[in-house]
């Protein structure tokens, strides 16, 4: 007698049969005998977080969602993708399967060259997600104008760019083998070879800024979201001073009573705040030093 799990070649859009022998043990994984319709249902529920968590459980769910050339993959990443991340409801750009795409703008938060946490901004133009400083170190820098002066260049107008300060970056690896490009074409090919960069330069400039709208109007409305779930919450907290005014705790009726005042006064306050029971909670807020 034997049951029946799934594998998924690289290769293939759809999930493939193979067949276990259960007599080996009658204590077979889950994982194992999952099927793969219920496996994808339940992946239909889950947010990316839960999804890159998944490929580390075994070689079987990793083949389920790790596999770039399955539609079924691909169709799992996106479903997460669209109903847990408001700021990633863009397509992948070019190039990217949707599992890379949500690794790069959403779960991963290192700089990809030095891992560093501070300053990390995602730079669409290069697809590229890194601190401040090794943006600089992996970028040639010209002197920005509102001209545009640099557009007159064959090989700058076929360049992506980013600004900074008052200047134009350009991602020093690609303006090396743009150079390297130039100095072999010739003839006809020139000038296909200068038009073609250039339409490409302008179609991926147009989509970093539609993705970093996406992303900031994502952010606004999550920050609205969680300034009205505060502002609800702060009217139900009672709200003592604690700058020399004397209040009588028992007046009221909520368990939750909020402290202002400077460090030292807040100390005392909270200090005969805790002979009375009813009170649950503080909430303190220092408003300037010692």
């Amino acid at each position: 007698m034997s049951s029946t799990c799934v594998a998924e070649s690289s290769s293939s859009t759809s999930l493939a049969p193979i067949t276990v022998n259960s007599s080996v043990s009658t204590d077979v994984p889950i994982a194992i005998t999952i099927p793969p319709e219920i496996f994808i249902k339940i992946c239909e529920h889950l947010p990316p977080s839960d999804l890159l968590s998944l490929t580390g459980v075994c070689k079987r769910f990793r083949g389920f969602l790790c596999s770039p050339e399955s539609l079924i993959t691909q169709d799992i990443w996106r479903t997460s993708r669209i109903y847990f991340l408001p700021g990633l409801q863009l397509p992948p750009p070019e190039g990217m399967y949707e599992e890379e795409y949500i690794r790069f703008a959403s779960l991963l938060t290192r700089c990809q060259y030095c891992t560093s946490q501070k300053m990390v901004k995602v730079y669409w133009q290069f697809q590229v997600r890194c601190c401040q400083e090794c943006l600089l170190k992996n970028t040639t820098p010209i002197i920005y104008s509102k001209d545009h002066n640099w557009m007159t260049d064959n090989v700058f107008t076929g360049l992506v760019y980013v600004r900074h300060n008052n200047q134009i970056l350009f991602w020093t690896s690609d303006l090396k083998s743009s150079y390297r490009e130039f100095e072999v074409i010739s003839g006809n090919h020139y000038m296909k070879w200068v038009a073609d960069r250039k339409e490409r330069r302008i179609r991926i400039m147009d989509d970093a800024v539609q993705r970093d709208q996406a992303a900031a109007a994502a952010e606004e409305e999550s920050n609205k979201l969680l300034g009205s779930a505060t502002a609800d919450t702060t009217t139900n907290i009672s709200t003592v001073s604690a700058l020399g005014v004397d209040v009588d705790p028992r007046q009221f009726a909520l368990s939750q009573i909020r402290i202002t005042g400077t460090r030292s006064s807040v100390s005392s306050a909270v200090s005969a705040l805790q002979h009375f029971g009813h009170i649950d909670t503080l909430d303190i807020m220092i408003m300037d030093s010692p």
